[in-house]
């Protein structure tokens, strides 16, 4: 079930009856999605899609990243920096996501001066198969080359766990407010035993070689600075943090490595690219709770309201 597209922000869009219907939907106030047993499955980049459309207009300020920046709240960036925000992180997310996503609301909305945070994990850059969800959604798709949709239509991915469920609940906004982790803990699940099989899943993972040729990745991830720049925007990359315990557990596994290439990759492109980096690994770099946190990596709104706070007072011009 998709929410409807009346709003399209271009002004050659823009009708009595378009504007009549927005200026109801800016009335009312703003209602949390949910997702029940009588919806049909969907994914989490199609339904940002249209929550993002369903806004009365464009935002100022984006979060882009994976499933650790969803919980970033809209609400408070705002609070912190006058401007109105909006929550587009999704599940795996990869530069080619971003890429689309950004070309998207560029297109929809050219003379807004956009802002954006982009989480990431030394992760993002490798050569993974695109996700199901950005695949089925055409107004992403439709900035990405015929052939590398057609290619990865035909790659069986199997797409268990990457459809909403009916736990899932999200803002008008796109922060995530419920998901998985939320009925851990509705059910008295403990944190200990989520962080231990959190480990014993990533740990190995962690010490693994990266399994993919790291080319079509970083030549988005690219693609897409340089889009932002065309722009006027200056990125904030957010290196994202990890819990102490799992930092040291996948330190010690040998992942320090691919942490390091990842700087090294980011420190290459300055001077090609206009972006300001925050390393927020350690939670030490902003100030964050290691109580603030899900599993080994996923952080609480609580420790997201903190890097955003730390992102003002290391980049205090990052959204001027």
């Amino acid at each position: 079930m998709r929410i409807g597209r009346a709003w399209r922000w271009r002004a050659a869009a823009v009708t009595a009856v378009c504007a009549a219907a927005c200026a109801a939907l800016a009335a009312g106030p703003a209602q949390a999605a949910h997702f029940g047993a009588a919806v049909s499955p969907s994914y989490d980049r199609v339904y940002k899609v249209d929550l993002l459309e369903a806004l009365s207009s464009p935002p100022r300020l984006v979060i882009f990243g994976g499933s650790r920046a969803q919980r970033f709240e809209p609400s408070f960036a705002e609070k912190l920096t006058g401007l109105p925000a909006f929550n587009f992180a999704v599940q795996n997310s990869r530069p080619e996501d971003v890429y689309a996503m950004a070309r998207l609301m560029f297109w929809r909305a050219p003379d807004v001066k956009l802002r954006c945070v982009w989480a990431l994990q030394a992760s993002t850059m490798s050569d993974s198969p695109l996700h199901p969800g950005l695949l089925a959604e055409p107004e992403l798709t439709q900035f990405l080359p015929a052939y590398l949709v057609r290619a990865q239509r035909r790659i069986a991915q199997p797409v268990d766990g990457r459809e909403l469920q009916s736990w899932d609940e999200y803002s008008a906004r796109g922060q995530l407010l419920h998901n998985s982790y939320d009925v851990r803990v509705d059910h008295g699940v403990s944190f200990a035993s989520t962080l231990s099989d959190y480990l014993s899943k990533m740990v190995p993972k962690a010490a693994a070689p990266a399994p993919y040729e790291q080319t079509r990745a970083k030549e988005y991830f690219e693609r897409t600075l340089r889009l932002f720049n065309l722009h006027g925007v200056e990125p904030v990359l957010v290196i994202m943090p990890y819990h102490p315990d799992a930092l040291a557990a996948f330190r010690a596994a040998g992942w320090d490595a691919k942490e390091e290439a990842f700087k090294l990759y980011l420190d290459g492109l300055r001077g090609r690219y206009g972006f300001r980096v925050v390393d927020f690994t350690d939670i030490a770099a902003f100030h964050g709770s290691a109580d603030g946190f899900y599993d080994g990596a996923h952080i609480t709104a609580e420790n997201a309201r903190r890097i955003l706070v730390q992102i003002l007072k290391d980049e205090p011009g990052a959204f001027r």
